[in-house]
């Protein structure tokens, strides 16, 4: 280590060794100046600032490192702490000679050194460079402005705090929206600005966050400048510094009032769609799902003892008036009916309609069985009066099956199978029957059996067929699928309806075999046809008991050479009864195959919104009943609206079925439906009248596109402005 030299020898008191290795060892910079601010040493942190040398500085002065003016000022300080002894201290920006410019923190104090009998002052000058700090001060500050800037152009709310949890910034929007002043807002003053009846539980929420140092997330009323609210989400993220250190929060708040809005119509939609899957849509009468709802609600005691009654109805000649006067007089002959039943029952009574012509009355408190006799003759007289269905007179009937718990069972399952065996005994008897169920009814079993003989003869003999109704697209107008629909005709009986066959193939065990034989047969005749026309095809819930059902559906597609995209299968909502775990696996696998899968009949039996959750359809299929009574039915208007937005939300294709009208049609295209089928575009035909028709109807439009100006038609097609020769 090199010595500094004094400037006058002999009277100047020398450094030890031992003082300048202490100093030295010093990392803050201490530059020690004589009376004449001569500079008698520099640690080695000071060389390091001014980036000299030591034997460069010793013995010069501040008029040799730095700018005269700033030199000027700092001796005049010097010369303050020689004569007054106090201590100074001040911040200095200093541009040494180098052109660097550092901001530092300089602390000056007088001390005496006594040797031999010479005393010396000396100005000690201890040095804080805070040069980097203030740059980074400084860089922070014009963070914050542009942050400020960026937050007050932001499209949400945005809010800070400090440590406390006191707000110190809410950008422009916010003050905007609630009115409130900067000053207004800050610390705990934007509470003010929280709906009275949500304000604790946001406090609360944010103070339980604050104190565990955890993200915050709120909803609330927040009150607008324009004295409304505004349902916002508010959500703040702790701050931490690089060590750790919590700086407090930040967050955003976001507008959802329309939001909110929209929740709230959907769970008006959705208690509507609720009301709708309970009810049927034509009469207003509790359909098979709230059926059973009831008979779960009915105390053990009602079921388990002889005061219960079960009463199955059948409407007798409901068909012919249908067909010979149209859907129209059929849908208003089917409310007449449940005003004239409904005259019949009892407040208690529950009646519930499954669909067609089929009913179901529940008298949970009998006093004696004449009390049910009297009633089922009550409702017979009633059914049976004629109809005046606004100028066409009609008549039907009616036959009944009765069932009482306990003796003829205690579940509802059971009630209603004894009360449908002996409506089928009724129905042997004629017109205005009634029939009591009675344990051995052997006769209806034979007649089951003999009908599964006769399904299985018709199956090996060709006596069935399937007809075809195709389904137009609405955006197009174009037929785009033909639902295919079983026919029977035995040699024997002629035409059997499928209502009639259908459920004893189900209860027999044949369903598997007679949905085989459509599945491929469709495939078949399908295959052939235009490659834009895809085929739907029903599958029974029994046939879900076929674990190989997709394996067989895949063979099907292979041998008949059908696309599977060009395959539809249509189930009803009782498949996924339960939420059936199997059920599910076999739909999935399907769906692998690539094959599109529909909900048939939407809004009758079981259905539930939880079914189009739980499973992504392709297709809903509106059954015709919530279409009957449009265009001017409010109510079913109101219902299939809610049904379309449903699709809409959901990306699923909403098909109508039962559209007979052009009325009809241009209420469910207004409303958005994507597919309609229906009389007004064709009956179900036989394969060559249905490809006819496709043909036809293609051929049409391609002239009806061809006319059009090039300039007035950017859509695909020809409008759907017409509907197809409905008796082709």
């Amino acid at each position: 280590m090199e010595k500094s030299q004094p400037t006058s020898v002999g009277q100047s008191v020398p450094f030890d060794d031992e003082i300048e290795v202490v100093l030295n060892a010093i990392p803050q910079p201490i530059i020690v100046k004589d009376a004449s601010s001569r500079i008698r040493f520099l640690n080695d942190a000071a060389c390091a600032l001014v980036g000299r040398e030591r034997r460069e500085l010793t013995g010069r002065t501040d008029h040799d490192i730095l700018p005269a003016a700033e030199a000027d000022r700092i001796r005049e300080m010097d010369e303050q702490v020689l004569s007054t002894g106090r201590e100074l201290s001040f911040e200095q920006e200093l541009t040494f000679a180098d052109g660097t410019v550092r901001c530092l923190v300089i602390q000056q104090r007088r001390a005496e050194l006594t040797g031999g009998r010479s005393k010396e002052k000396f100005l000690v000058a201890t040095i804080l460079d805070d040069t980097a700090r203030r740059r980074a001060l400084e860089a922070l500050k014009e963070s914050e402005d542009r942050f400020r800037t960026i937050a007050d152009d932001a499209p949400v709310m945005i809010w800070v705090t400090d440590e406390s949890g006191a707000d110190t910034y809410h950008n422009r929007l916010w003050l905007e929206t609630t009115g409130q002043t900067a000053k207004e807002a800050q610390g705990f003053g934007w509470a003010d600005a929280i709906h009275p009846e949500d304000s604790q539980e946001v406090v609360g929420g944010f103070d339980a966050a604050f104190r565990l140092r955890q993200p915050a997330q709120v909803e609330y009323r927040l009150r607008r400048a324009d004295g409304g609210w505004a349902w916002v989400i508010d959500v703040g993220q702790p701050r931490f510094a690089s060590d750790g250190t919590f700086l407090g929060y930040i967050g955003i708040v976001l507008d959802i009032t329309e939001r909110r809005n929209a929740e709230e119509e959907r769970l008006r939609v959705q208690r509507q769609v609720h009301h709708m899957t309970r009810h049927d849509a034509l009469t207003g009468l509790p359909n098979r799902h709230f059926l059973r709802e009831a008979f779960d609600s009915l105390p053990d005691t009602s079921l388990g003892s002889a005061d219960t009654a079960v009463l199955s109805l059948e409407l007798d000649g409901f068909k012919a008036v249908n067909d010979a006067y149209g859907h129209t007089a059929g849908d208003l002959l089917l409310r007449c009916v449940t005003e004239r039943l409904r005259k019949c029952l009892e407040e208690s009574d529950i009646i519930a309609r499954l669909g067609g012509v089929e009913f179901v009355i529940v008298r949970p408190r009998v006093g004696h069985v004449e009390e049910v006799v009297r009633l089922a003759q009550k409702i017979i007289d009633a059914v049976g009066a004629p109809y005046d269905l606004e100028g066409i007179e009609a008549y039907i009937g009616v036959n009944l099956g009765l069932a009482f718990a306990p003796k003829d069972g205690r579940l509802a399952d059971e009630l209603l199978r004894a009360a449908g065996t002996a409506l089928y005994r009724a129905k042997t008897n004629g017109r205005g029957s009634y029939a009591r169920y009675e344990p051995g009814m052997d006769a209806l079993l034979r007649a089951m059996q003999r009908m599964k003989i006769a399904l299985r003869r018709a199956l090996a003999c060709g006596e069935l067929e399937l007809h075809y109704q195709p389904l137009v697209n609405l955006h197009t107008g174009r037929i785009t699928s033909c639902e295919a629909l079983m026919r029977w005709t035995d040699p024997e009986r002629g035409p059997v309806s499928p209502a009639e066959f259908i459920p004893i193939a189900e209860e027999t065990g044949l369903i598997g075999s007679l949905g085989e034989w459509a599945l491929h047969q469709a495939c078949t005749e399908v295959a052939k046809w235009p490659p834009h026309v895809s085929v739907a095809v029903n599958l029974s819930p029994l046939q879900f008991r076929d674990r190989h059902l997709a394996a067989t559906i895949r063979d099907v597609l292979r041998k008949t050479g059908l696309e599977a995209s060009r395959l539809q299968l249509e189930i009803t909502e009782s498949v996924l009864l339960g939420e059936s775990d199997s059920n599910l696996h076999v739909l999935q696998e399907i769906r692998q195959l690539g094959v599109k899968i529909a909900m048939d009949d939407f809004g009758t039996g079981y259905s539930s919104l939880r079914y189009l959750r739980i499973f992504p359809f392709d297709k809903i299929k509106v059954d015709r009943s919530f279409v009957s009574d449009l265009p001017s039915g409010k109510e079913s208007l109101a219902i299939i609206r809610a049904v379309a937005a449903i699709g809409r939300a959901l990306g699923i294709t909403i098909t109508v079925e039962g559209v007979d009208s052009q009325a009809q049609l241009d209420v469910i295209k207004t409303e958005g439906f994507d597919e309609a089928q229906g009389y007004l575009f064709a009956r179900p035909l036989p394969p060559k009248q249905a490809l006819a028709v496709i043909e036809r109807r293609s051929r049409t439009m391609q002239r009806e596109a061809d006319a059009q100006p090039q300039h007035g038609n950017d859509g695909e097609g020809a409008p759907l402005n017409r509907p197809a020769n409905r008796t082709a």
